[in-house]
């Protein structure tokens, strides 16, 4: 038999061989595929739209302005301004949670809406945090915002009351924001609070 031949046979041989294994292992992956919920269609023949079951998040939580500080000082309870509407557009003074300092407020810079507000005791430093979360959009609109406030105050303003007013050492990027400081645990829930609803 000539070597053409005997190397013919061989690649026949080895062509059953191989759709021989094929066909017993195709079973056992199509089996594994939709074990781990993997599909797959054939699009020229289906006439089924594609849904997604992702979901926007539930927004509950009321849009937080935030403004640039133009200035601060320390004051006592009695001497804080009554909370008082004031439009976006319109510079407002007002005093914070504590009703230890008083802001003065340049107009509405941008308003970011929150997902949630938490807040944990970090378990490494023993420092109370508390953090927001933004939408996408929030975020993608807040990281530009803060890049343009680097080495400025700015104050996230509730009902009236300046709720944090952190001095923005860099750029902040991301949908979580943490705030700390100085804070009791209670302070911080109480932030947490009025960062939801406002009371």
């Amino acid at each position: 038999m000539s070597d053409t031949k005997t190397r013919n046979r061989r690649i026949i041989l080895g062509t059953l061989v191989g759709l021989a294994v094929l066909g017993a292992v195709a079973p056992q992956f199509t089996g594994l595929v939709s074990a781990l919920g993997l599909h797959w269609t054939d699009q020229r023949n289906s006439s089924e739209p594609i849904t997604t079951t992702s979901k926007a998040p539930v927004l509950t939580i009321k849009p937080l302005p935030v403004r640039p500080v133009e200035s601060a000082f320390v004051t006592t309870p009695d001497q804080c301004p009554p909370a008082t509407p004031v439009p976006p557009d319109q510079p407002m003074r007002i005093c914070d949670i504590a009703k230890t300092a008083v802001y003065n407020l340049g107009p509405e810079g941008i308003r970011i809406q929150l997902v949630n507000a938490d807040t944990f005791r970090n378990p490494l430093t023993g420092v109370q945090i508390v953090q927001m979360t933004l939408t996408k959009e929030s975020a993608q609109q807040f990281g530009p915002y803060t890049g343009g406030q680097v080495g400025k105050q700015v104050a996230f303003v509730r009902d009236g009351t300046v709720v944090w007013g952190p001095k923005i050492g860099a750029p902040i990027d991301g949908e979580v924001i943490q705030l700390s400081g100085e804070l009791t645990e209670e302070q911080a829930k109480a932030i947490t609070k009025m960062l939801k609803d406002g009371t």
